[in-house]
């Protein structure tokens, strides 16, 4: 675990959390990590990448405690060629192995490409 952020204490901004983000773009059959945040809290993202400005997209995974339960969320985006609930496995074992054992992982797929 060294080397990664915490998820005992919330770390929600995306500057915390590159280590996340790096080993799930690392994993086979992902394409792309977007931020989990809901879509009112993505609008300004949304409106830039459709003004073209895709390199504002803010590319994060949340983590949380909620009722002293670590939770981690991501999105993502898959291959097509690949098996994409694989993929989501693969994601979820590599958040696994960097969080306590009571952690929750949520994974979301946000587009397969």
């Amino acid at each position: 675990m060294t080397g990664l952020p915490s998820i005992h204490e919330p770390a929600g901004t995306p500057e915390d959390q590159p280590d996340l983000v790096a080993r799930i773009r690392a994993v086979d059959g992902v394409t792309d990590v977007y931020s989990p945040r809901s879509a009112i809290a993505r609008i300004p993202g949304l409106i830039a990448a459709a003004a073209g400005a895709d390199g504002d997209r803010v590319a994060e995974v949340a983590v949380t405690v909620r009722d002293g339960m670590p939770l981690v969320a991501a999105r993502i985006a898959t291959a097509s060629h690949d098996n994409t609930p694989a993929a989501a496995r693969r994601v979820a074992d590599a958040l696994l192995g960097n969080t306590p054992g009571d952690a929750q992982i949520s994974i979301q797929i946000a587009r397969i490409h």
